[in-house]
């Protein structure tokens, strides 16, 4: 663990330092692929939107910001997200329509506005907002090191605090979704106590984790 370091909460100050560690930590994800404009409007959706029950963390060492950590229940986080921007989005495919030939930038902005159609449906008294209410989960929305300070104990401490927070808040498990093909992550999630959840005996990267509440 780097010496000095301290968990403060996330603020749009620190907008610049997330986004070059997104690129540097996920240089193929498809909001990487939108550049450096579209990783910063979402980050400043995670931040700023209307999430009263999220938790944004960051270690830093010497106000440094070594990494992040998203969590908690967050209001829409992709399909609010596309939304708000889906204009700024729909000119970034515009003027770069190889995006609409990459399997992976298609995939996710499919899943994007199937969330967003799913919450706008389930509204009030639907099946899926009970069951959201009655089996409440913390989710790991997203968590990054530089890469520069890569196996120094940061991304474990963030575990920890995001853990942490879960349990103080009576939460009785968390969520996650990893790249089935990152064995690096899913192997660190493994030595933390989280275990994969398949469907139909096919793992598609949802991994949770049973808490103790306090």
């Amino acid at each position: 663990m780097i010496i000095k370091s301290e968990i403060k909460l996330l603020t749009t100050a620190d907008l610049p330092v997330l986004v070059t560690i997104h690129q540097t930590a996920f240089p193929d994800s498809a909001i990487t692929r939108l550049g450096q404009e579209a990783i910063k409007r979402y980050y400043h959706w995670l931040l700023s939107g209307p999430h009263p029950e999220a938790f944004r963390i960051g270690l830093f060492n010497d106000n440094q910001l070594l990494g992040f950590c998203f969590g908690g229940r967050f209001n829409s986080a992709t399909g609010g997200f596309l939304q708000q921007n889906r204009f700024f989005i729909a000119g970034r495919v515009l003027t770069h329509p190889w995006f609409i030939f990459n399997p992976l930038f298609r995939e996710r902005i499919k899943a994007g506005f199937f969330i967003l159609r799913r919450i706008r449906q389930s509204r009030s008294t639907s099946t899926i907002a009970w069951q959201e209410l009655a089996n409440p989960s913390f989710g790991i929305l997203a968590i990054a090191t530089h890469p520069s300070f890569h196996g120094q104990g940061i991304g474990k401490c963030l575990m920890i605090a995001a853990e942490e927070q879960a349990q103080q808040k009576g939460f009785r498990q968390m969520h996650l979704t990893v790249n089935p093909h990152n064995y690096r992550a899913v192997g660190f999630y493994e030595g933390l106590g989280w275990q994969k959840q398949k469907t139909d005996d096919v793992w598609h990267g949802v991994m949770r984790k049973n808490l103790t509440t306090t």
